[in-house]
């Protein structure tokens, strides 16, 4: 019997791990940047199958700030979508009406911001639940930065970006005052590997050839990184890039005249603005990070795996004392 009990456990295991023929997603390596984009919401609409979807849209992540809102759904409300705002950063609103916001939309949009505190609190809430089941009846999952990162095992992450946090933004300061503008190495914040919803595989680096506040470029870091979890492979998504998804297949979408990594014959990412964007594969091969660039199209199973061991960060339990989820806010 306990044999028999062990076997159905590892099964279901398997069977919750495998990635649904209805996944539908558009993962851009920033957010604001690329959300109003002409492209990329074009990817969201032909996947979602209609010219103007309904859109759910999740700013946990910017604690459900208005601004950053209107930001990143500008594009869709002017195609004449709608947009409903699930907002559960503050308060926790009742499971029924967040699973009846996510039941009938078209696409899930997050916002970027602080992803740790967003899976935090959606995990907490059932959210993380609801959006599983949305992915799986095919909603367009689409968002960048935390947007993006979100969706995978883990993500390279800012969460530990002290003008992100909500205390911070709530009161007026850091990322949410209207004169914020920091330049690369005013602050000493580390990147954290942040553990995510884990719908796809992979530890993801957004924003993989920008360089943050704290001074280090987001792809000399994230290769430390995957150092310290070498059992994970690495998807690497230029700031202007985005990964389509569509069932088992992929496509990499690179918004014209906007700078990348890639090069014409290059094999390694270029950071000299030169190339176009993209999207690297790191893994560790005999101790060292190893680089390819994902090829514009293919089947999904080619480039994601699924780890073979996962090293949790120790710095996560300082990130969350630090920038609390379970706390309610006006």
């Amino acid at each position: 019997m306990r044999l028999a009990a062990l076997v159905a456990c590892l099964l279901a295991a398997t069977d919750a791990m495998a990635l649904p023929k209805s996944l539908r997603a558009v993962l851009g390596g920033s957010g604001s940047a690329i959300m109003g984009e002409a492209a990329i919401v074009d990817a969201v609409c032909k996947l979602a199958g209609t010219e103007t979807p309904v859109v759910a849209y999740l700013g946990t992540a910017t604690y459900d700030f208005e601004k950053f809102r209107e930001g990143q759904v500008k594009e869709f409300r002017r195609r004449g979508c709608e947009v409903v705002a699930v907002d559960v950063a503050r308060t926790a609103p009742p499971p029924a009406d967040v699973a009846a916001a996510l039941e009938r939309c078209d696409a899930v949009l997050v916002s970027g911001g602080n992803t740790l505190f967003a899976v935090d609190r959606w995990t907490a809430q059932g959210v993380d639940a609801a959006l599983e089941k949305a992915m799986r009846r095919g909603a367009v999952l689409c968002g960048g930065s935390a947007g993006a990162i979100c969706w995978f095992d883990a993500g390279h992450s800012d969460s530990m970006d002290p003008d992100w946090y909500a205390d911070v933004m709530i009161a007026g300061g850091g990322a949410a005052d209207p004169a914020y503008k920091v330049a690369p190495g005013e602050k000493p914040w580390p990147y954290v590997r942040c553990p995510c919803l884990g719908f796809l595989p992979g530890l993801v680096c957004p924003h993989h050839d920008r360089t943050q506040s704290n001074g280090v470029l987001r792809a000399e870091d994230f290769a430390g990184m995957l150092l310290r979890h070498p059992g994970e492979q690495g998807v690497c998504i230029d700031h202007f890039a985005a990964l389509v998804v569509d069932g088992e297949d992929y496509a990499v979408l690179a918004l014209d005249g906007k700078p990348g990594t890639l090069v014409a014959g290059g094999t390694e990412p270029d950071f000299s603005g030169a190339g176009t964007p993209a999207i690297w594969l790191k893994s560790v091969e005999g101790g060292r990070v190893v680089a390819k660039a994902a090829p514009a199209a293919g089947k999904l199973a080619d480039i994601l795996r699924k780890p073979t061991a996962v090293v949790e960060d120790a710095r996560i339990a300082r990130a969350r004392e630090e920038n609390p989820s379970n706390v309610e806010r006006p």
